[in-house]
């Protein structure tokens, strides 16, 4: 957390495991790697020692895998390794955040939860082989799922297309699926987005195996008309979707780097990845509608300006320890461990 300047960093908890901001970016929900969900208010200020912990949740018994926070609503929605999850609101009467009971029907591990884009769902990816897409029944005040089976190991990411009626996954199965997540009891009119027509709910779409390797994350673009997937194998495809009924085009980067955990469609021509390298990986789209890596987001001090700051046989060493143990050529990086989520 950078505060004033790429020098000055706050550190909020050891580790991270996820996080979520509010809608309008004044509260930071995190987990710090443990079963907890701390919750601060404030966060407007730029400097984080002015944030408020105003609450910590522990309604968890394993590590909170996911957390996302509902662009519509002022609901808090998290996931866990002990397979449940809980829609928390804060109920000011008692200033409390308050837990409501979803049934997920999972048998192992979630390992992520995002919101629709209207906020009337969200789903939940698992090791059970399976995404539970949950929404809410006013009748008997909790929140029930809907279950899409169709994967063969553990899902590891999910993203929902702007529509709110498609759902693309990520799986260890080497593969990438885009699924009908239209629930008639609370969508609207199908929409098929840029398919010719909707299938019933938890039916693929489109089935992509390009990355030869685990599927770690997934992202729709802004406009709902590209996709991309990330592959351990140091690997990034982007599908683009042309008019509803035309086959859709691949282009696949394979770069020199470690592989991505997390992908996000900065803009409609921009995707940032990060992961194991300790530096988000910027991709961008051309006026040809190529796409090529373009640069680290966190910048490094070039190669004279490090050998002037360090010297020696410990310089040495050091710098040797960052290749072999941490996979690092510089640890001039303001990340020194893992980076598996990110929130714009």
């Amino acid at each position: 957390m950078a505060v004033g300047g790429d020098a000055n960093l706050f550190q909020l908890a050891g580790g991270i495991s996820c996080h979520a901001w509010n809608k309008d970016r004044s509260k930071l929900a995190m987990c710090p790697n443990s079963n907890e969900i701390w919750i601060y208010s404030g966060c407007h200020a730029a400097d984080p020692t002015q944030w408020r912990k105003e609450a910590v949740l522990t309604e968890h018994d394993m590590l909170v895998s996911g957390l996302d926070w509902s662009p519509v609503h002022d609901q808090l929605v998290s996931c866990s390794h002990d397979r449940s999850a809980f829609v928390w609101k804060f109920e000011a009467a008692y200033r409390q955040w308050k837990p409501l009971l979803v049934l997920l029907r999972i048998t192992r591990a979630a390992t992520n939860v995002k919101w629709s884009p209207d906020g009337n769902k969200f789903a939940v990816s698992s090791g059970a082989k399976c995404v539970s897409v949950c929404y809410y029944q006013a009748a008997e005040n909790w929140w029930v799922s809907k279950m899409i089976k169709k994967h063969k190991s553990t899902v590891t990411d999910l993203d929902w297309h702007p529509n709110s009626q498609l759902l693309v996954t990520s799986s260890t199965d080497l593969k990438c699926r885009v699924f009908s997540a239209h629930v008639s009891d609370v969508d609207g009119a199908a929409d098929a987005g840029p398919f010719e027509a909707l299938p019933p709910f938890g039916e693929p779409l489109a089935e992509f195996d390009n990355a030869s390797a685990w599927v770690n994350a997934v992202a729709w673009s802004p406009k709902g008309d590209h996709l991309a997937f990330a592959g351990q194998g140091s690997s990034i495809h982007i599908v683009r979707f042309g008019a509803p009924g035309e086959f859709p085009t691949i282009q696949s980067i394979r770069f020199s780097h470690l592989p991505l955990m997390r992908i996000m469609f900065l803009s409609n021509s921009a995707i940032v990845g990060v992961g194991y390298d300790f530096n988000p990986l910027l991709f961008s789209q051309d006026a040809n509608n190529f796409w090529s890596f373009s640069e680290f987001v966190d910048k490094k001090p070039t190669e004279s300006a490090v050998k002037r700051n360090a010297g020696g046989f410990n310089a040495a060493r050091s710098l040797f320890e960052s290749k072999v143990t941490r996979g690092q050529s510089s640890d001039a990086t303001q990340h020194d461990k893992n980076m598996l989520w990110m929130y714009v």
